[in-house]
């Protein structure tokens, strides 16, 4: 008797008995978790170029030998810009943008010499000085400070081979018996080189390729780098097809991609500047998933407006597609109105794609699709494009139970188009529509 297994799409000839195996759990859908944020930190003083930091919310200060500093150092604008993006996104990138020169002193030691070289490039390195001195048992304790404050403590040296490669701060190279001597500071520091930074912007932009974020936070109001942004923001959602947002000061892009915040606030006793307040922006936008409006969201620690619009420029500028902040009825300063920069919408586009929660749910239901499903996972025939379908299906119906698309009919939202799923290309029809929230309540009263 003939047997074997068989394809629903190539029936048998002979008769006999065929079967299948197959894995009883079902594969499911994968979700892209929100939370993550990026930001350059355009000209800074310290830290190492050209790479990526990654600062968790579970330990902000994880970070202090490559920051040169806590992030809660409130004199410091980056820092606060990080303060800002952790109090909503839960990981941050941080990119340094290459430039400037590292500090650097050669010290007299004994009949020897100790040189010491800032571990990385920035004028915080003009601010590291370097003591020794002798210590009550043996050898010497040489101190590490930074802008007054002592770093590192290196107990009983005798060598100055043994400070080698021990310094989070600092590299040492000299050899000989060690010495005492007193206070060296470091010099020659400097943050940039004259015409560097815009090529720093541009490998920041272009690394920004390879990272799943949500949203940028993008502090320079440079047109031309601003312009940079948006092709880059656009070539990601549209030609990677990761999508995800920027934050920028003043820029106009009419593109949904970028978020236009045109005004600042008071956070504690400083005045923002809105390149600054667009760490709030885009650490709440990466926080924010798809069933959640940031529209009246309130800013923690933010005492004041910097820039507070009246009844008439509050309207002008949302239908310019700026974002900016106001204060509520409670003395609560809040975002004003969850929108992004898109001003111009034709037929081709979701009218609704200019609010930022409903493009939310179109934006993660397009990452999911992007991490479900993987090139070469799926046969292109009809098991597997029943395994498709029911993938999608499943992810159909998640949002929906969400509470982030309404109307969803599974038979008919989710489908591969069999006719054109030829060889290896698989086309599928999907059909959303996004819930939104209740922003603009119109009430009418009929007294009796």
């Amino acid at each position: 008797m003939a047997g074997g297994t068989f394809k629903l799409s190539q029936p048998k000839v002979r008769p006999g008995v065929y079967a299948n195996l197959k894995n009883g759990r079902q594969p499911t859908a994968s979700g892209s978790a929100r939370g993550t944020a990026s930001i350059p930190l355009i000209g800074y003083d310290w830290g190492p170029r050209g790479k990526w930091i990654i600062i968790s919310a579970d330990s902000p200060d994880g970070h202090v030998a490559e920051l040169g500093r806590s992030i809660y150092d409130e004199t410091n604008s980056s820092m606060i810009m990080l303060q800002l993006l952790l109090l909503n996104a839960a990981t941050v990138y941080v990119y340094i943008p290459d430039g400037g020169a590292a500090a650097k002193k050669t010290i007299t030691v004994g009949s020897g010499s100790l040189t010491v070289t800032a571990k990385y490039k920035g004028t915080l390195g003009n601010t590291v000085k370097i003591v020794s001195v002798a210590n009550p048992v043996d050898g010497f304790d040489v101190s590490v400070v930074i802008n007054g404050s002592e770093v590192e403590l290196f107990e009983g040296i005798k060598t100055m081979d043994e400070l080698r490669g021990v310094s989070e701060y600092v590299d040492f190279s000299g050899t000989g018996d060690m010495a005492a001597f007193a206070s060296a500071t470091l010099e020659g520091g400097t943050d940039t080189v004259d015409g560097s930074g815009n090529s720093g912007i541009s490998d920041f932009l272009d690394k920004s390729e390879k990272v799943r974020f949500n949203c940028m936070c993008f502090p320079s109001t440079e047109s031309s780098l601003q312009t940079a942004l948006l092709t880059k923001i656009k070539y990601i959602r549209e030609s990677i097809g990761w999508k995800c947002q920027a934050v920028a000061p003043n820029f106009a892009a009419d593109y949904e991609g970028i978020i236009n915040l045109v005004n600042s606030f008071l956070y504690g006793d400083r005045s923002l500047t809105t390149a600054e307040a667009c760490a709030w922006l885009a650490g709440a936008t990466a926080g924010a998933d798809y069933v959640t409006s940031l529209t009246y969201a309130q800013v923690t620690n933010a005492t004041s407006v910097v820039g507070e619009m009246n009844n008439e420029a509050s309207i002008a500028a949302i239908e310019a597609g700026q974002t900016f902040f106001s204060v509520d009825d409670e003395g609560n300063v809040i975002l004003e109105y969850d929108i992004n920069s898109k001003v111009h919408i034709d037929s081709e586009t979701p009218q609704d794609i200019k609010k930022n929660r409903p493009l939310r749910v179109y934006d993660s239901f397009e990452n999911d699709c992007l991490i479900t499903f993987r090139p070469g996972k799926f046969d292109n025939d009809e098991d597997g494009w029943a395994v498709v379908e029911g993938l999608g299906r499943s992810m159909l119906q998640n949002y929906s139970d969400d509470g982030a698309l309404t109307n969803v009919v599974l038979d008919e939202d989710f489908l591969v188009d069999t006719g054109r799923s030829v060889g290896d290309s698989m086309y599928l029809n999907i059909g959303l529509q996004a819930v939104d929230s209740a922003e603009k309540f119109y009430i009418s009263i009929v007294a009796r």
